[in-house]
């Protein structure tokens, strides 16, 4: 309720605010969304080095605006496109700020080497890469795109096939995203506000044991297993029988408050236009404290130039601050804490450390001292220069530059401790970590544009220029004289080097493509592209990579024209081309020593990596045929596309003999990894009238993954990790099941040997998404527009049991983290009893074989399939003929809300990317409300 009232009060008080606004009136904008049916030829796309008409195009891109981008309560811009664009697979790792995402572009390519995609920030490269040190494993691999406010995305662009990313060359085989920032506009002054105010909260608890349950199970598991309970089972003789804690609700189960500012300036001439705009956002955690994030920045534009001017500039920059205060330690995985366990907080209001004279072992409470502070603070700088020098031939320049900034410190304090137990200095532990990755990025180029009869020929040749270095420093302190001091480096005693490491990756290239129209149906692309790249030996340092894309619109033709009059617009395309991968890390062609402690008490060194002067490029082959059909004047539009992406020449590890001083070398196989798939994506205008109007769109992927060929798979260090003709996603078990007889877990003997061996696991599962899409609709009644996501996803992964720590049964007093879901209730309890829990077990023998069948056994994996209401916005646009009495153009008040209701068969926290039964916090609720408005 008292949420409730903070979102009135708040809506009232931005509609105060907005009244004493006194500007003049102009037109109010736009606000249909992506989905509304639109010509054509009037959506542009941004291909990185060139535009195309979406009519025109060859290749396979989806384009993403701000205004789908505006109706999401989101951090990051990756949460924007998730379930959003057919082929594009976007698991978020993590419900806490600042985290975490998996992204791929049409599956899995490479075996060992990196899957992500290349992400241009206004042609800038920006880093793909985690963020933070090895301090704040709580965030998981933090995103770069955490610092990238999505308020200052005019459009998003994934490029999929070959001919959309051949022009990247090897930075493009696993995909590429452009993300393009909103730039002046030609008009008077425009003064463009927005706030935001809500929540997020756990969507989902676990179903747990309460006290009563708790203690049967640890009752059943000691006379299952002969004993009677002893000291050591505190649980049962010194811990309060009636007592309940939920540590779901005390660890997790808080409010995370958000907040969102934004204020922007814009206007222009014919001439030149300019946009200076400002942002702050925080968003806190569901964990108990002031642990949270905060990021503020600027973005700016200028361009010089009219339409009809020879020269032309435009200058873009942005600067984003940010921080984060976390805890160390993952609370979450404390939500499993034993029920009737003592209150964390003395009578007192001290650490609880004991009870009845006994130590508890570890408080969860006292882990949240463990802390990671992070600060990170990111610039991003572009020219885009051209000059007209004949008719049809421009000379462009494209200069960016930008620099990333992380700095982090992660303290363990004995305040933490149990000071009867840890009072030693020594266990007072920093770390300091900071990462700085900064890359330039010079590109020239040359266009031509001249029609050619009945036709159209462009032409596009330019060179590329690219510098990153990367700084990763990890420094290990102890014995502090006092927790004060543990932010001072110079206080410790107590030194070592985790990581300490400086790389340069240098990059250049030389790039052309030819487009040719004939007659305004036939398109005809040509790309090529020849790559260096730094991170290949002297003579592999160079490679050729190109594509083909070709277009008929076939219902511009005359027959289709007369006998299928309904038919508005069909094309037919397909692209081929050879993409490259150099997506590793440097210097690995290189020898590597590494220094041991010493050797007879002199210092020595060893083998780290031996060198290979023949590491070469990874190549993947990309082919793809789609058709695209309008109907009814386009108020229905669709597009099947099928697509083969084969990429071999794998870069891996392969194992050498012990006498060689380095366990394995890393060289080019002809394994070859293919992903084929089919995508659907529909959009219709189901009703447009006056009053009403209702767009309706859908996106489906059927992927595929196969590994095609490995040589002497059997031999290698992989033998257990793939089966060729079957997903790299896979994994082997054995075919376990409970003993109708002994209520514990048997695994098949396969093999017939008496043994449990490799040979036993023939059980192979997918551990991926087998399909997965999104339903997106826009509902405007008058001034009233709602809009709603729903994602589903079909896939396999870990099950509930196999994310279980202690065996059902089993007490650990020095971490009593023992309770169980209640669905393990469903055991094994008599001879004959059919069911997938064995019986209850408080000895080390039934937890060595609830292992098995939990983490090794087929009882490990299930469905993890879900749909969920990822996305809701509900907004009332206010009258223009009320706004004119305040002299204000545009008034939008809105409600957005993100993962409000998730249907699935998992029994875990969270079915997206479930890990441990809690690892890890899941992706939260999220409410919001907020106020638009244009001066």
């Amino acid at each position: 309720m008292q949420k409730t009232i903070k979102l009135i009060v708040l809506a009232a008080l931005c509609l105060n605010f907005t009244a004493l606004a006194q500007h003049p009136q102009a037109k109010q904008p736009h606000n249909k969304q992506d989905t509304t049916t639109k010509v054509l030829n009037e959506v542009t796309i941004n291909a990185g080095y060139y535009t195309v008409k979406q009519r025109e195009l060859t290749g396979n891109i989806t384009k993403i605006t701000a205004k789908t981008i505006e109706k999401q309560p989101i951090n990051n811009p990756l949460q924007a496109l998730q379930n959003r664009v057919a082929g594009l697979e976007i698991t978020q790792l993590t419900g806490v700020p600042g985290g975490g995402y998996k992204v791929q572009i049409r599956g899995r390519n490479s075996i060992s080497s990196g899957n992500a995609p290349l992400y241009l920030v206004d042609g800038v490269t920006y880093p793909s890469s985690r963020i933070n040190t090895a301090n704040s494993s709580i965030l998981g691999d933090a995103s770069p795109l955490s610092l990238v406010n999505p308020a200052d995305i005019e459009s998003i662009e994934v490029l999929k096939d070959a001919d959309a990313t051949a022009i990247y060359g090897s930075r493009g085989a696993n995909g590429v995203i452009l993300i393009t920032t909103k730039k002046g506009a030609l008009g008077e002054i425009r003064i463009e506000g927005s706030t935001s105010y809500g929540f997020a909260q756990l969507g989902h608890k676990l179903q747990l044991m309460n006290t009563r349950q708790y203690l049967a199970m640890r009752t059943e598991a000691l006379k299952n297993s002969g004993l009677s309970p002893s000291a050591a089972d505190m649980d049962l003789t010194a811990w309060d029988q009636d007592k309940y804690t939920d540590w779901q609700d005390l660890l997790i189960g808080g409010t995370a408050n958000i907040s969102n500012s934004a204020v922007k300036i814009s206007g222009g001439t014919t001439k030149s236009s300019y946009l200076l705009g400002a942002n702050y956002y925080t968003e806190g955690t569901v964990f108990p404290g002031s642990f949270g994030f905060k990021r503020g920045g600027a973005h700016s534009n200028i361009n010089f130039g009219g339409a009809k001017s020879p020269f032309k500039a435009s200058f873009t920059a942005s600067y984003t601050y940010s921080s984060n205060n976390l805890p160390s330690i993952e609370p979450t995985t404390n939500i499993v804490r034993t029920p009737n366990a003592p209150d964390v907080y003395d009578q007192y209001g001290n650490l609880h450390w004991y009870h009845n004279n006994l130590a508890i072992g570890s408080n969860p409470i006292a882990n949240l001292l463990n802390t990671t502070v992070s600060k990170g603070d990111n610039l991003l700088a572009n020219a885009d220069l051209s000059y007209r020098i004949l008719k049809g031939l421009i000379l462009k320049a494209s200069i960016g530059y930008t620099t990333l900034k992380r700095e982090e410190l992660s303290k363990l304090p004995n305040a933490a401790r149990n000071p009867a137990t840890n009072p030693n200095p020594a266990n007072r532990q920093s770390q300091f970590g900071n990462i700085s990755n900064s890359s330039y990025v010079a590109e020239p180029q040359l266009t031509y544009e001249h029609k050619i009869g009945a036709g159209k020929l462009n032409a596009l040749a330019g060179l590329s220029f690219q510098e990153s270095t990367a700084q990763y420093r990890n420094i290990f302190a102890a014995n502090f004289s006092s927790d004060e001091l543990m932010e001072n480096i110079s206080s410790a005693s107590v030194f070592s080097i985790n990581e300490n490491s400086y790389t340069k990756y240098k990059y250049t290239a030389v790039f052309a493509r030819l487009n040719y129209s004939l007659k305004a149906r036939y398109y005809f692309n040509l790309t090529g592209r020849r790559d260096g790249s730094s991170r290949f030996g002297p003579g592999r340092q160079f490679a050729n990579f190109g594509a083909v894309g070709a277009a008929w619109i076939f219902s511009d033709e005359e027959l289709i024209r007369r006998h299928l009059p309904f038919l508005s617009f069909g094309k037919l395309r397909a692209s081929y081309g050879i993409t490259g991968n150099d997506q590793i890390a440097d210097y690995q062609y290189m020898q590597l020593y590494s220094g041991s402690s010493s050797y007879q008490g002199s210092p020595s060194i060893y083998i780290n990596r031996i060198a290979n002067p023949d590491f070469a490029w990874e190549t993947n082959i990309k082919a793809e045929a789609a058709l695209q059909l309008g109907f009814l004047q386009d108020r229905i539009n669709m597009q099947l596309a099928y697509f083969r992406n084969r990429s071999s020449n794998q870069l891996l590890g392969t194992p050498l003999p012990p006498s060689v001083g380095a366990a394995s070398i890393i060289a080019n196989l002809p394994a070859t990894v293919q992903n084929t798939g089919l995508e659907f994506e529909t959009s219709v205008g189901l009703i447009s009238s006056k009053k009403w109007n209702w767009q309706t769109s859908f996106n489906f992927t059927l992927p595929k993954n196969k590994l095609l060929s490995y040589p002497d798979l059997a031999n290698s260090g992989n033998a257990t990790s793939y089966i060729i003709g079957q997903p790299l996603d896979i994994r082997r078990y054995y075919n376990t099941y409970v003993d109708p007889q002994t209520g514990v877990y048997v695994a098949e003997d396969i093999d017939g040997n008496g043994l449990r061996n490799d040979a036993d696991r023939y059980l192979y599962k997918f551990m991926g998404q087998v399909f997965y899409g999104g339903w997106q609709n826009t509902v405007q009644y008058k001034s009233f527009s709602l809009d709603f996501l729903i994602s589903f996803v079909k896939q396999n992964g870990n099950s509930l049991l196999s994310g279980i720590g202690l065996s059902p049964g089993f007490f650990l007093a020095a971490s009593p983290v023992s309770n169980q879901p209640v669905a393990l209730l469903n055991r094994w309890q008599n001879p004959g009893d059919a069911t997938d829990i064995p019986k209850f077990s408080g000895n080390i023998a039934g937890f060595t074989n609830f292992g098995i069948g939990s983490k090794e056994g087929s009882q490990s994996v299930s469905d993890n399939s879900f749909a969920r209401l990822k996305n809701v916005s509900l907004s009332y646009q206010f009258s223009k003929q009320w706004l004119n009495r305040l002299k204000i153009k545009y008034l939008d008040l809105n409600l957005q809300g993100q993962n409000l209701l998730t249907l699935t068969g998992f029994k875990g926290l969270d079915p997206e990317n479930p890990g441990s039964l809690a690892s890890k916090l899941p992706p939260l609720q999220t409410l919001t409300i907020g106020l638009k408005l244009i001066l």
